[in-house]
C-alpha cells in the first residue's frame, strides 16, 4: 500500500508540474514581444507608400504581442503603389487598411475641397451674359438669381435672388488650389478666363443643389451676381447655413 501511495504521489507531482509548466509557457508566449512596423512621426493623408519609406516614416519596433492587430503588415512591400487612407499619428500601427491602392483614389479633387459633410457641389452651365462675362474663378462667391413664375394675367415674372453668397467651388475642371498653380506658372494669368470659364461647380448645402437645379431647367436660367473678396457672408437665411459650414 505505501508503495503505491508513493507511486500515486509521484504521478501527480508529474502532472502538476506538466500544468505550471504549459501555464508558464502560455503566459510567457502572451507576454512576449514581436517586430510590428509603426509610424515614427505624424503622416498626412494621400502621402504614398514610397514617400513614407524614402522619408524613413515607418520603422520597426519591438511591441507585445497581444497588442499586434491582426491586420498588422509584416512586409513593407506591401506599401508599393499604396497611399495612405488617412492621416496616420506617429507610434502607430501600419496595417493593411492604413493604406489603400494608389488606382482607388482617396477622392476627386472636387470631393476633396467641399469643407464640411453638410455641404455638396452641385454643376451648372451659363453663357457669358449670365455669368458674369465668364470671369468668375474658383473661390468667388456669387449670388444667384432665378426667375419665378408668370403671373396669371401674363406679366412676366421677375427674377429675385434665391441664394446669397454661394462659394464657387471649381470652375471647369479647376478648383482653388490649381488655378493657383496656373497663375503662378503664368506671366499674363490674371488677363486670362478660367478654362471652361461657363462651367461653375458651387459648394452648398443638398436643399440649396436642389433650389439651383430646380430654377435652372427648362426655359429658366439662373443669373448670377459676383461679389466682391471681402463682402461680408450673410446674417440670416438659407445662405446663412451654408456659409456657416465652411
Amino acid at each position: 500500500m505505501a508503495a503505491a501511495a508513493i507511486v500515486l504521489a509521484l504521478v501527480a507531482g508529474i502532472g502538476v508540474y506538466m500544468y505550471a509548466s504549459g501555464a508558464d509557457k502560455r503566459a510567457q508566449d502572451n507576454a512576449s514581444f514581436v517586430d510590428a512596423y509603426v509610424a515614427t512621426a505624424d503622416i498626412a493623408k494621400g502621402t504614398t507608400g514610397a514617400e513614407v519609406l524614402q522619408a524613413g516614416l515607418v520603422d520597426k519596433e519591438k511591441v507585445a504581442k497581444g497588442s499586434l492587430p491582426p491586420s498588422a503588415i509584416t512586409n513593407l512591400g506591401d506599401l508599393d503603389g499604396k497611399v495612405l487612407a488617412g492621416p496616420l499619428n506617429a507610434k502607430q500601427f501600419i496595417t493593411a487598411g492604413t493604406f489603400v491602392s494608389a488606382d482607388d483614389g482617396l477622392g476627386s479633387a472636387f470631393a476633396n475641397q467641399i469643407k464640411s459633410e453638410n455641404l455638396v457641389a452641385v454643376t451648372v452651365t451659363v453663357d457669358a451674359d449670365r455669368g458674369v462675362a465668364n470671369q468668375i474663378a474658383p473661390g468667388d462667391h456669387v449670388n444667384i438669381a432665378a426667375k419665378g413664375t408668370d403671373s396669371a394675367d401674363g406679366t412676366p415674372a421677375a427674377y429675385t435672388y434665391i441664394l446669397d453668397h454661394v462659394k464657387v467651388l471649381a470652375v471647369g475642371a479647376s478648383v482653388a488650389a490649381q488655378q493657383a498653380t496656373s497663375a503662378d506658372a503664368s506671366s499674363d494669368a490674371s488677363a486670362a478666363a478660367p478654362a471652361n470659364s461657363g462651367v461653375l461647380t458651387f459648394e452648398v448645402t443638398k436643399d440649396q443643389a436642389l433650389q439651383i437645379i430646380n430654377a435652372n431647367q427648362g426655359g429658366s436660367q439662373i443669373y448670377l451676381v459676383l461679389l466682391a473678396p471681402d463682402q461680408p457672408a450673410p446674417t440670416s437665411g438659407a445662405a446663412k447655413a451654408a456659409a456657416s459650414s465652411k
